[in-house]
């Protein structure tokens, strides 16, 4: 396992940030149904636990940032700079 430890610029006002955020969570969960196994939103929306085998992620965001926290399998670390672009271009 690997740690991830990402945070990425959004760039938008926090209304459009929240909008966002839901979406991409969202088209997210639609098209990886069958790797996410559990997503719990925070009680304000601002954040999420996302589940799967091999791997436990926090995403959140706040008035700056989008973070992803948690532990994923050592191949997907090798990924993080794509996965980072990725998530720049759903938020936008």
């Amino acid at each position: 396992m690997a740690r991830l430890d990402m945070a990425v610029d959004h760039g938008q006002t926090p209304d459009g940030a929240r909008e966002n955020f839901e979406k991409a969570v969202a088209a997210a969960q639609a098209r990886y149904t069958r790797w996410l196994h559990r997503l719990e939103w925070s009680g304000d929306r601002t954040a999420v636990e996302v589940s799967g085998r091999g791997f436990d992620v926090r995403l959140s965001y706040d008035e700056r940032k989008v973070y992803a926290r948690g532990t994923i399998p050592m191949a997907f670390k090798l990924l993080e700079g794509p996965i980072q672009a990725f998530i720049a271009r759903a938020l936008k």
